[in-house]
C-alpha cells in the first residue's frame, strides 16, 4: 500500500465520546485529577491531490483543533501539524503499526487504534506537564458518515 493511502483511515465524520484530565491537581499520584466528559465531532478529508488529509475537530470546552496528517517523502516519515483555538501550534512523528497509529510530539503523545472494520478509534492522549507522562484524554471515536 503507498504511504499516503494508509492515511485514508482517518478520513470520514466521526462523533467521539470518553473523558479528558488535567488542571493543577493532577499529578504522578493522582493522574485522573480534573475527569470532565468529552464529546467532539471531527471531520477529516482528503486535501485536493490525495497526499494530504485535513482534520478538523470541535470539542467541548471549547477545544477546536485543526491537523494536517501526511507521509514527508524527504524525511520518509508520517506527520501530523495541529494548531488549536488557544494558540498552540504542534508537530508530531507518526508511525503506524497494523491498525494503530502513534504520535509523537514534545509536549503530548497519542495512539489511535482503529478496528478491523474501520468503525471506531480508540484514542489516548497524554501530555508531559513536567518530568511525567500523564493522561491527558481518553475517546472513542465512532464513525458517523
Amino acid at each position: 500500500m503507498d504511504k499516503h493511502e494508509a492515511l485514508a483511515a482517518f478520513l470520514g465524520d466521526w462523533h467521539a465520546e470518553g473523558t479528558s484530565y488535567g488542571g493543577k491537581d493532577q499529578s504522578a499520584s493522582n493522574p485522573h485529577a480534573g475527569a470532565t466528559a468529552w464529546r467532539s465531532n471531527h471531520t477529516a478529508r482528503w486535501h485536493s491531490g490525495e497526499y494530504f488529509v485535513v482534520q478538523d475537530e470541535r470539542a467541548n470546552g471549547p477545544f477546536d483543533t485543526l491537523s494536517l496528517l501526511g507521509w514527508d517523502a524527504e524525511a520518509e516519515r508520517y506527520f501530523a501539524r495541529s494548531v488549536e483555538n488557544h494558540g498552540f501550534a504542534r508537530d508530531y512523528t507518526m508511525t503506524v503499526e497494523d491498525q494503530t497509529w502513534t504520535l509523537t510530539g514534545e509536549h503530548e503523545r497519542a495512539t489511535y487504534a482503529f478496528s478491523v472494520d474501520g468503525l471506531t478509534q480508540d484514542i489516548s492522549w497524554e501530555w508531559k506537564p513536567g518530568d511525567t507522562w500523564l493522561p491527558l484524554c481518553d475517546r472513542t471515536a465512532t464513525r458517523i458518515d
